[in-house]
């Protein structure tokens, strides 16, 4: 099994290491909930420097990039990131992605852990003349500090104007330790946050040092258990679950990334799934009686199974159990009351409007 640069850190200060993507991961330090709520009050520290990182260069990048994905290149500009997706020619999901446009010859691909060589195949496959593409990951660590606090610790460790300065979905690069770093206003938890990509041997430096300045802030180590949680409150999309080869982005409620012009991959089957040709979509349950959903869990609406649970769990911020649910398109809406199906038993649940939690920046 794979260990990111800091998995001594994590073993040293106590965490549940469990396997993930190939990685020995930390689950949880604490406690799930007592992490989810430092996120939500304070800063939260992520390790997950097991995804991956691929860089895109050379004078036909944009073309490149354009053709491979649905999402509109025009929504970049040097110092800015977007949420795109790789699919196939059928619609169905490869990977979700973040593309950071670095220069105008030179794009910045952070994709799934679990993905990253199907990912690298698959754009190896369509390669073009003038472009080259890197798979970075081995020497790339990635840290995502998220959460209220977190601007308040980033300025005591960066350049505070520069971190002021810093919208959403913009990143900079600054230097750390004598190396370079890489800083974005993205994350996966639905709080101002932030990604900070390194060269893998500066990783303990760097968690060590946001630690130590966050202490008085309330930071907390957090791991995957509440970062499940914390975007699940916020419906963003988990690969495999709520999108996957099978689960397409029209179904998943992300047709508003098929925005391009260009010829992409899978082009003529997203657009008629976007103009109403999709049978399923997501909606979003919130339990009435005490249950916790799980992923398959069926989903019942005047006593017909109508789909099934793609994301479930206990939701801090609600108390109560939560879910994306993968449903027949149509039946319900905001309101209905469904039943889900845990261990053979009906547990009641409304269907309400999504997200469960907005965003918090």
């Amino acid at each position: 099994m794979k260990h990111t640069p800091l998995y001594r850190v994590h073993i040293d200060t106590g965490a549940k290491m469990v396997e993930f993507a190939g990685y020995e991961m930390p689950v949880q330090y604490s406690s799930i909930i007592e992490e989810h709520i430092a996120v939500r009050t304070a800063a939260g520290l992520f390790d997950v420097s097991h995804m991956g990182e691929i860089t895109v260069k050379g004078p036909e990048a944009e073309k490149f990039l354009s053709s491979l994905i649905p999402t509109t290149m025009s929504k970049l500009e040097i110092g800015k990131g977007m949420y795109s997706l790789f699919c196939y020619e059928d619609g169905g999901v490869i990977d979700d992605l973040f593309i950071f446009m670095v220069g105008e010859e030179h794009y910045f691909l952070v994709v799934n852990a679990s993905t990253i060589e199907k990912d690298f195949n698959w754009m190896e496959r369509h390669l073009i003349d003038g472009v080259t593409i890197e798979n970075i990951s081995e020497d790339t660590a990635k840290i995502d500090l998220q959460g209220p606090a977190s601007k308040q610790i980033m300025k005591k460790i960066f350049n505070p104007d520069s971190i002021d300065k810093l919208e959403r979905f913009r990143f900079y690069y600054d230097r750390f330790g004598g190396s370079a770093i890489m800083i974005s206003t993205t994350g996966y938890t639905g709080e101002w946050g932030y990604e900070l990509f390194i060269n893998e041997g500066k990783a303990v430096e760097l968690w060590n040092n946001i630690i130590s300045e966050g202490t008085c802030l309330g930071i907390k180590p957090a791991g995957l258990g509440c970062r499940d949680t914390l975007r699940l409150e916020s419906c963003y999309s988990l690969y495999g679950h709520e999108i996957s080869d099978k689960i397409n982005p029209v179904e998943a409620g992300l047709s508003w990334l098929i925005s391009s012009d260009a010829d992409y991959i899978g082009k003529s089957e997203l657009l008629r799934l976007k103009n109403g040709g999709a049978q399923k979509e997501q909606v979003a349950v919130k339990l009435i009686d005490r249950g916790i959903p799980r992923e398959q869990c069926p989903v019942l609406f005047n006593n017909n199974n109508i789909g099934y649970v793609t994301s479930g769990a206990y939701s801090p911020n609600i108390k109560n159990g939560i879910a994306l649910s993968l449903v027949q398109k149509g039946l319900v809406s905001p309101g209905d009351t469904v039943d889900i199906l845990i261990r053979n038993r009906r547990y009641k649940g409304e269907v309400v409007k999504k997200p469960f939690y907005k965003f918090n920046g």
